[in-house]
């Protein structure tokens, strides 16, 4: 992996990184609002009950006090059908001493439900705070989840271009290898093409024109010693040049000729080609004389036609 993959990927687990933290980072915001608010709703409820209680112990007190008086008004009323005033005016201080008590307790029972109504208000003031609190995380709760999401979407984005660009990448240095090996394969056919060339010129310096004929004959026609058959892996109109997928393996040399022909719904005969290169497995050849179509990738190549020469 190159050094901009290695950075890519490594900008890609900083963005994971980050997008976990901010998540886990918004559940516990949340669930510390929410526990709060109810911990405060519980708390006003309990409150509330306690002032519902303490009222009805009021009202009752209340009544008490009025039964009391009513208590009173009749006594006093049949004070002179009493003997002994002296018990009746204990009897009334009693009643006036109980009077005094239940005032006393009405008294204190009311200033206490005043102050529960005051925590109360105080705890219902708490929880709309807290209330309010609590929206305003939830509602960064959903900003926080919604900057998730997008943060989600652009690392997806940059994983599926650094993606593409690594496919693009690899393509891009394949086509290069290839381009370095045919600009390699073409220098060195130009090389031995100037070669035979002189060579050629030498020889025909040198010989007769008789002799030259026959070996003319002789380099245009010089098949393989097996009747062997291959395809045309690729094929260059301007050079001449063709890949043929029979190497050394199948007995191929340099200086054998090859045929070109089509099969299909019109077969051809297409004309030779000479072979300049050869591997184990494929070979490269150059078209000879004037051929009667292009060569394309598809076409079959064969030592013999009809076992023919």
């Amino acid at each position: 992996m190159t050094a901009v993959g290695k950075i890519l990927v490594f900008f890609n687990l900083l963005l994971s990184l980050a997008v976990g933290g901010l998540t886990v980072a918004s559940y516990i915001s949340r669930t510390y609002w929410v526990e709060g608010y109810q911990k405060m709703a519980q708390r006003a409820q309990v409150s509330d009950n306690a002032a519902r209680t303490y009222q009805a112990e009021n009202d009752r007190l209340v009544k008490e006090k009025q039964d009391l008086n009513d208590k009173l008004i009749r006594l006093a009323g049949k004070q002179a059908d009493i003997k002994g005033g002296e018990d009746v005016d204990r009897v009334a201080q009693k009643v006036a001493k109980a009077l005094d008590d239940a005032q006393g307790l009405v008294k204190a029972q009311k200033e206490e439900i005043a102050g529960l109504r005051g925590k109360m208000a105080g705890y219902e003031k708490k929880a709309t705070q807290q209330e309010a609190v609590a929206l305003a995380a939830l509602k960064d709760v959903e900003r926080r989840q919604a900057d998730n999401e997008k943060l989600r979407v652009t690392v997806k984005d940059e994983t599926d271009r650094n993606i593409l660009l690594t496919k693009e990448k690899a393509e891009l240095r394949d086509s290069k290898v290839a381009a370095e090996i045919q600009v390699t394969t073409l220098h060195d056919i130009n090389k031995r093409l100037e070669d035979e060339l002189q060579r050629m010129a030498k020889d025909l310096a040198r010989k007769s024109s008789g002799v030259a004929g026959g070996s003319a004959r002789t380099a245009l026609n010089n098949p393989p010693p097996e009747n062997v058959e291959g395809l045309v892996k690729r094929a260059d109109p301007s050079t001449g040049l063709v890949t043929i997928s029979l190497g050394s393996d199948a007995g191929i040399a340099r200086g054998h000729t090859m045929e070109v022909f089509r099969f299909g719904p019109v077969p051809k005969y297409l004309g030779k080609i000479k072979i300049l290169e050869v591997t184990n497995n494929q070979a490269v050849g150059q078209t000879q004389g004037r051929m009667s179509g292009p060569v394309q990738v598809g076409d079959r190549v064969a030592s013999r036609i009809m076992g023919g020469n």
